[in-house]
């Protein structure tokens, strides 16, 4: 296994060449090599991007600057933090970490435009207890992302403009959805026009950024097909989509159960995927890769939630054979995707581990102190 470096290699262009992997072996009773950058050795396939928050943007700084060329806004781009109330733009945050994208030469990924959550309540309030009429959250919704995009214009290279706005079972998101959180407002009053809107208005604010559609779950059957319709309508129409992001947050093994989403969690049914979306002529970004170690659908107790000392090799080595499968898929279809982006950096900041249940997740490249995991090893190995 390669030793993690404390400092990062000097910089170099994300668009430099690559060939075998960095770090020549050793000589005989010199240091260890240093862990080659992983960036540098997908340099020829595509950027390889990590979610940031304003923390991680400190305390990994390191790993990203070694390993990463593109950076996402985990929170800091969203409605409730640039927009919190009527009129008052908060940038300060998301201006850091664009700052820090253009000083060490990396790409800088929106995220994200028109979401069901993360929205504040007031942009769907006429101010007397009832909804906003269409024309007042359409006004609203323009003006957000004419402000926002207009703002970044130049610095964010590509947007994700609407995110989730496809149910599992292929249907459009409502404001009717049985789980409080899952229901679309934007949808409740607009109507699927919101999605077209938003990314004229976006192409509107800034003519030369991608403009993306993001979505979850993309392996299954009937929300594949659905999205695909969906974006096909929408360039019928004119609509200016560039591309379709694949959340892939994906687990160490699949779901027996045919009833749970993961059971479609396969190589198979995520080529399929990437095959339909590119043959729209769209580009395909994978967009927020994570790996929990945990069965999707499958009940754990507290008791059996994984730590550091219960994480073992074997299981390590489980996961690591499935990224590397993934991503086996990802370099074969390098044409169609131009972009993968981790949600995350290390295993000590995952949104995995963040549910009020506190199981630890360990689904990221790089351990709790910043290591490179057996998962970093089997993707670089081609």
């Amino acid at each position: 296994m390669w030793l993690a470096c404390s400092k990062a290699p000097e910089a170099a262009s994300p668009a430099s060449p690559t060939g075998a992997a960095e770090g020549a072996q050793a000589a005989v009773g010199a240091e260890p090599a240093a862990v080659p950058s992983l960036a540098r050795k997908y340099a020829d396939f595509f950027p390889i991007g990590a979610a940031v928050n304003s923390r991680t943007l400190k305390s990994h700084a390191d790993l990203l600057v070694q390993h990463f060329n593109s950076i996402t806004a985990e929170n800091e781009m969203k409605f409730e933090s640039v927009q919190p109330t009527e009129g008052n733009f908060t940038f300060g945050p998301a201006d850091e970490m664009v700052a820090f994208a253009r000083q060490h030469g990396m790409k800088m990924r929106g995220h994200t435009l028109v979401w069901h959550r993360q929205t504040p309540d007031w942009v769907f309030s006429n101010g007397a207890g009832g909804n906003a009429s269409k024309e007042v959250l359409l006004a609203r919704l323009e003006k957000h992302i004419a402000t926002v995009v207009g703002h970044f214009k130049g610095s964010v290279y590509v947007w994700d403009v609407v995110n989730e706005a496809i149910m599992d079972d292929g249907k459009f998101r409502t404001a009717e959805e049985q789980e409080p959180d899952q229901r679309s407002k934007w949808h409740g009053i607009l109507g699927t026009s919101y999605i077209a809107a938003a990314f004229r208005a976006a192409h509107a604010a800034d003519p030369g950024a991608k403009l993306f559609y993001n979505e979850y779950r993309n392996y299954l059957p009937a929300k594949r097909q659905a999205v695909y319709e969906m974006l096909k309508g929408l360039l019928a129409d004119g609509v200016p989509v560039h591309g379709v992001g694949l959340q892939a947050h994906l687990s160490t093994e699949q779901s027996t159960d045919p009833s749970n989403h993961a059971y479609y969690q396969s190589i198979e049914e995520l080529e399929k995927t990437i095959q339909l979306y590119a043959s729209l002529g769209l580009e395909v970004h994978v967009t927020e890769v994570d790996m929990s170690v945990y069965v999707p659908g499958q009940k754990y107790e507290p008791s059996q939630f994984l730590t550091v000392e219960t994480f073992t090799p074997e299981l390590e080595a489980r996961q690591a054979e499935r990224y590397g499968q993934f991503f086996e898929l990802f370099r074969k279809h390098q044409q169609a995707i131009t972009s993968v982006t981790f949600w995350g950096i290390a295993d000590d900041e995952t949104w995995l581990s963040q549910f009020r249940s506190r199981r630890t997740d360990f689904p990221l490249l790089f351990d709790t102190k910043h290591r490179p995991k057996q998962a970093f090893e089997r993707i670089m190995k081609f």
